[in-house]
């Protein structure tokens, strides 16, 4: 089983990614949602000439919502509180006309437009941590009253179950950081939002046509399952896959939290027949970033995961934004030597 860790602030170095090696990890993972190019590039050159035989993860941020970077600094919502929320293309002259009132403008990033949320009620943030409820749509805005509040900063995930994506194709950042990914020779590609069998196919082809480009070696293709399309449309995505990735994360914004563990039994059950890897990540053991053991029910799930023969378990903020990564991984790598046996 490979124990999968995303490499976020915590790792400056290859001497850092020497400790994650050292701690259990088997594979490292590239979140393109949040890359810096140059460090990417230099930790890359480095884990080939130090760990030639190790695979290397490159994770897209797909069509996935965020607020823009034309959002600047921070800004704490409360319960109550209005907001509006808008494409970046329109962030301009809304914040203009809305400057002196009292509501925030939220521009996002979403390739699609605002006619697509037609079934959306409420908007998440923070894996659900926070809530927005929809009031009013407009045609070049959507105007929410704050039910559950929290920090507003740029590059924030939105979660917005209902989305019609049906008519969204690759992003212009995922084709960049595709390029990129093909130059430095990654082994894994994975696609977040995927939602059916065409956001894979449309790209393995790109990613054939850079790989003959670049005369470069041909990485595998991952679908991530995080949305209820992608749940809906499994049968189809895994046929032209390679392999899959149950985003837990995001899956618990996207569908009621009290059908993930139906879901997590469908896809683990079908995954046994199939001869793809399947990778689980996302809330293996969330509760390491403030305490230094993990909870009953996190093991309980490591066990279970285990037992069913995952292919994969990756660790996520548990090791890129945590104090003691190494701990994480090394909790991990413990309790899979133990319940492995």
């Amino acid at each position: 089983m490979d124990l999968i860790c995303s490499i976020g602030p915590t790792v400056r170095n290859i001497e850092d990614i020497k400790k994650f090696v050292q701690a259990g990890m088997t594979m490292p993972r590239f979140n393109f949602s949040h890359i810096d190019y140059d460090k990417f590039k230099t930790l890359i050159n480095e884990i080939h000439i130090e760990f030639p035989n190790m695979k290397i993860l490159q994770d897209l941020q797909g069509n996935k919502l965020r607020i823009s970077k034309f959002f600047v600094g921070e800004y704490r919502v409360n319960i109550n509180d209005r907001v509006i929320f808008c494409l970046e293309k329109d962030y301009k002259d809304l914040y203009e006309k809305n400057r002196y009132k009292n509501i925030k403008i939220i521009p996002i990033i979403y390739y699609g437009s605002l006619t697509d949320f037609i079934n959306v009620k409420e908007l998440y943030m923070k894996d659900a941590t926070m809530r927005f409820k929809i009031i009013k749509k407009g045609s070049l805005y959507i105007q929410a009253i704050t039910i559950k509040g929290g920090i507003l900063r740029a590059e924030k995930g939105i979660n917005a179950p209902g989305l019609i994506r049906d008519k969204l194709s690759l992003t212009s950042k995922d084709k960049q950081d595709i390029e990129i990914g093909i130059q430095n020779n990654i082994d894994f590609i994975c696609l977040s939002y995927v939602t059916k069998a065409d956001d894979i196919i449309e790209l393995k082809q790109y990613v054939k046509a850079l790989v003959k480009h670049y005369k470069s070696k041909s990485p595998k293709v991952w679908a991530k399952i995080e949305c209820r399309e992608g749940i809906d449309n499994f049968e189809e995505i895994l046929k032209v896959s390679d392999g899959i990735m149950l985003g837990r994360g995001d899956l618990k914004a996207e569908i009621p939290i009290e059908d993930t563990p139906y879901v997590e039994e469908k896809i683990i059950t079908r995954m046994k027949k199939s001869k793809k890897k399947l990778i689980v990540a996302t809330y293996i053991l969330e509760s390491m970033r403030r305490q230094d053991t993990p909870t009953i029910s996190e093991v309980n799930d490591i066990y279970k995961f285990i037992k069913n023969n995952v292919d994969g378990l990756m660790l996520s903020t548990e090791v890129a934004v945590t104090r003691e990564p190494v701990m994480v991984i090394r909790c991990l790598n413990n309790l899979y030597s133990k319940y492995c046996k």
